[in-house]
């Protein structure tokens, strides 16, 4: 099986395919030996790969900083250092990498980020939007919960722990950050009380402060992973017997 073959099967699990999307190194032709699904194509992520022998790495998040699309005019990134290294690493194992972003969006990412978390089924399932309705908790247990059940040592929190939560919102993936404010204003119609986010920052937090809506965050990756490893189940099911792995990334930081 060809990497374009494989490619293929992704394209008609949610179409259209974006922009942002596709093979974004390598070649599309070359044969698969084994495939790795990872977040983005760390220098973690090319190294298992390589350990592995995995040839052909789908990932969810772009290869090259910044986004080229959003940044026009920078036409020396691909020599910027970080760049540099995940390119030279790619080359000397042989490895195509193709970007899914939206399409496993839409495919699970953001269902089986709710998933994840034990949350019921959505009160509102509507384009990106997803609203949980739950038994009154407060803060501080929501917070508990979602350490226990995403693995993680540390959440950071905007807001008073004791607030009771009925109305909960996920801003998964990048959504919680202050780039998306328009999202993060368009969820407030559902009058959630608390937002679950994957990745979040000081501007986003002040906007939820002022907004008197409490934010959680667990990590971009994080939010994304348990859809990740979803579809890499089902890739592996698609194209057997070619060997699908899933590598989940480790943290970016700790806190000291």
């Amino acid at each position: 099986m060809k990497c374009s073959e494989v490619a293929a099967l992704i394209e008609e699990l949610a179409p259209p395919r974006g922009s942002d999307e596709g093979f974004r190194f390598g070649d599309p032709e070359a044969e698969v030996a084994k495939v790795m699904v990872a977040w983005m194509a760390t220098l973690e992520a090319i190294t298992a790969a390589v350990e592995a022998g995995c040839n052909l790495l789908i990932v969810h998040e772009e290869l090259h900083y910044p986004y080229s699309h959003i940044n026009p005019g920078l036409e020396n990134f691909l020599c910027w250092p970080v760049n540099r290294a995940r390119l030279v690493a790619l080359a000397r194992a042989g490895i195509t990498v193709y970007r899914a972003h939206g399409m496993l969006d839409r495919f699970c990412i953001l269902d089986d980020f709710g998933k994840a978390l034990n949350l019921p089924e959505p009160t509102v399932a509507e384009g990106y939007f997803r609203i949980y309705d739950v038994q009154p908790t407060p803060v501080v247990q929501v917070v508990e919960r979602a350490k226990q059940r995403l693995k993680l040592p540390h959440l950071r929190v905007t807001g008073a722990l004791d607030n009771m939560v009925q109305r909960i919102g996920l801003p998964w993936g990048g959504l919680g950050l202050s780039l998306n404010a328009g999202f993060l204003n368009d969820i407030l119609r559902y009058q959630p009380d608390c937002l679950i986010a994957g990745e979040t920052d000081e501007y986003a937090q002040r906007f939820c402060q002022d907004a008197g809506v409490v934010i959680i965050e667990t990590g971009h990756a994080a939010s994304e992973e348990p859809g990740l490893e979803h579809f890499a189940k089902w890739l592996g099911k698609e194209i057997e017997p070619v060997p699908v792995l899933f590598h989940r990334l480790s943290p970016a930081w700790v806190v000291v």
